[in-house]
Protein backbone atom coordinates (compact mmCIF):
# COMPACT_ATOMS: atom_id res chain seq x y z
CA UNK A 1 0.00 0.00 0.00
CA UNK A 2 1.49 3.66 -0.68
CA UNK A 3 1.74 6.04 1.79
CA UNK A 4 -0.11 9.12 1.51
CA UNK A 5 1.50 11.95 0.26
CA UNK A 6 1.05 15.00 2.96
CA UNK A 7 0.36 18.73 2.07
CA UNK A 8 2.43 21.36 3.75
CA UNK A 9 2.93 24.79 3.62
CA UNK A 10 6.75 26.00 2.49
CA UNK A 11 6.68 28.52 5.55
CA UNK A 12 5.70 25.91 7.87
CA UNK A 13 8.38 23.73 6.65
CA UNK A 14 11.00 26.61 7.14
CA UNK A 15 9.64 27.30 10.87
CA UNK A 16 9.41 23.25 11.67
CA UNK A 17 13.04 23.04 10.30
CA UNK A 18 14.32 25.77 12.93
CA UNK A 19 12.75 23.75 15.87
CA UNK A 20 13.82 20.58 14.79
CA UNK A 21 17.64 21.67 14.06
CA UNK A 22 17.62 21.75 17.89
CA UNK A 23 16.23 18.46 18.66
CA UNK A 24 17.50 15.39 17.14
CA UNK A 25 14.15 13.57 18.06
CA UNK A 26 12.26 16.10 16.26
CA UNK A 27 14.64 16.51 12.73
CA UNK A 28 13.71 12.98 12.46
CA UNK A 29 9.88 13.11 12.61
CA UNK A 30 9.86 16.82 10.83
CA UNK A 31 12.29 13.73 8.11
CA UNK A 32 9.66 10.94 7.72
CA UNK A 33 7.06 13.37 7.31
CA UNK A 34 9.15 15.43 4.45
CA UNK A 35 9.68 11.96 2.67
CA UNK A 36 5.95 12.08 1.72
CA UNK A 37 5.40 15.56 1.83
CA UNK A 38 4.12 17.86 -1.37
CA UNK A 39 5.25 21.31 -0.23
CA UNK A 40 3.23 24.73 -1.71
CA UNK A 41 2.98 28.27 -1.38
CA UNK A 42 0.59 29.49 1.85
CA UNK A 43 -2.34 30.75 -0.94
CA UNK A 44 -1.63 27.17 -2.76
CA UNK A 45 -2.62 24.97 0.24
CA UNK A 46 -6.35 23.20 0.37
CA UNK A 47 -8.71 24.18 2.70
CA UNK A 48 -9.27 20.21 4.15
CA UNK A 49 -5.49 20.09 4.75
CA UNK A 50 -4.20 20.55 8.96
CA UNK A 51 -1.22 23.19 8.83
CA UNK A 52 0.46 24.59 11.27
CA UNK A 53 -2.24 26.55 14.15
CA UNK A 54 -4.96 24.98 12.42
CA UNK A 55 -7.85 23.65 14.91
CA UNK A 56 -8.80 20.31 14.65
CA UNK A 57 -11.42 17.95 15.85
CA UNK A 58 -11.15 14.31 16.05
CA UNK A 59 -13.05 11.53 17.14
CA UNK A 60 -11.65 8.23 18.79
CA UNK A 61 -13.01 5.51 16.51
CA UNK A 62 -12.97 2.91 19.69
CA UNK A 63 -14.70 5.21 21.98
CA UNK A 64 -16.71 7.54 19.53
CA UNK A 65 -14.84 10.70 22.13
CA UNK A 66 -14.34 13.67 20.47
CA UNK A 67 -11.24 15.95 21.04
CA UNK A 68 -10.63 19.12 19.65
CA UNK A 69 -6.82 20.71 19.23
CA UNK A 70 -4.34 23.79 17.73
CA UNK A 71 -1.71 22.05 15.94
CA UNK A 72 0.92 24.73 17.79
CA UNK A 73 4.85 25.21 17.27
CA UNK A 74 6.81 23.54 20.49
CA UNK A 75 7.10 26.90 21.76
CA UNK A 76 3.22 28.05 22.12
CA UNK A 77 2.39 24.66 22.72
CA UNK A 78 0.00 24.35 26.21
CA UNK A 79 -2.40 21.15 26.50
CA UNK A 80 -4.73 22.98 28.95
CA UNK A 81 -5.07 25.87 26.55
CA UNK A 82 -6.08 22.94 23.75
CA UNK A 83 -2.23 23.65 22.11
CA UNK A 84 -1.09 20.54 20.93
CA UNK A 85 3.00 20.25 20.14
CA UNK A 86 3.27 19.82 16.43
CA UNK A 87 6.10 17.24 17.85
CA UNK A 88 3.89 15.25 19.70
CA UNK A 89 3.16 11.88 18.82
CA UNK A 90 -0.92 13.52 17.92
CA UNK A 91 0.31 16.69 16.63
CA UNK A 92 2.75 14.83 13.87
CA UNK A 93 0.52 12.48 12.47
CA UNK A 94 -2.33 15.16 11.96
CA UNK A 95 0.09 17.82 10.32
CA UNK A 96 -0.44 18.06 5.99
CA UNK A 97 -3.68 15.25 6.41
CA UNK A 98 -6.58 15.85 5.22
CA UNK A 99 -10.58 16.09 6.84
CA UNK A 100 -11.80 12.75 6.57
CA UNK A 101 -8.65 10.69 6.85
CA UNK A 102 -8.08 8.08 9.27
CA UNK A 103 -4.29 8.49 11.28
CA UNK A 104 -2.75 6.16 13.56
CA UNK A 105 -1.51 7.47 16.87
CA UNK A 106 1.13 5.85 19.22
CA UNK A 107 0.04 6.12 22.67
CA UNK A 108 2.52 6.02 25.40
CA UNK A 109 2.35 2.40 26.53
CA UNK A 110 3.38 1.86 22.96
CA UNK A 111 -0.10 1.17 21.65
CA UNK A 112 -1.99 3.01 18.35
CA UNK A 113 -4.91 4.69 18.77
CA UNK A 114 -7.15 5.34 15.40
CA UNK A 115 -8.59 8.59 15.01
CA UNK A 116 -11.04 10.19 12.66
CA UNK A 117 -10.20 14.30 11.44
CA UNK A 118 -14.11 15.45 11.96
CA UNK A 119 -13.33 18.73 11.36
CA UNK A 120 -10.99 21.39 10.61
CA UNK A 121 -12.55 23.86 12.59
CA UNK A 122 -10.08 26.81 11.56
CA UNK A 123 -7.15 26.40 9.17
CA UNK A 124 -5.06 29.95 9.38
CA UNK A 125 -4.40 29.67 4.83
CA UNK A 126 -7.95 29.39 4.26
CA UNK A 127 -8.89 32.35 6.47
CA UNK A 128 -6.21 34.46 4.89
CA UNK A 129 -3.92 34.18 7.09
CA UNK A 130 -0.44 33.17 5.10
CA UNK A 131 2.11 33.86 7.69
CA UNK A 132 0.79 32.52 10.66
Amino acid sequence: MKKPLYQLTELDVARLEKHAAHDPRFQQMLDTLLERADIVQADAIKSNVVTMNSRVTLIDESSQDQTTWTVAYPGDANLEQGRLNVFSPVGIALLGTHRGERVDVLQPDGTKKRMKIADIVYQPEASGDYTR
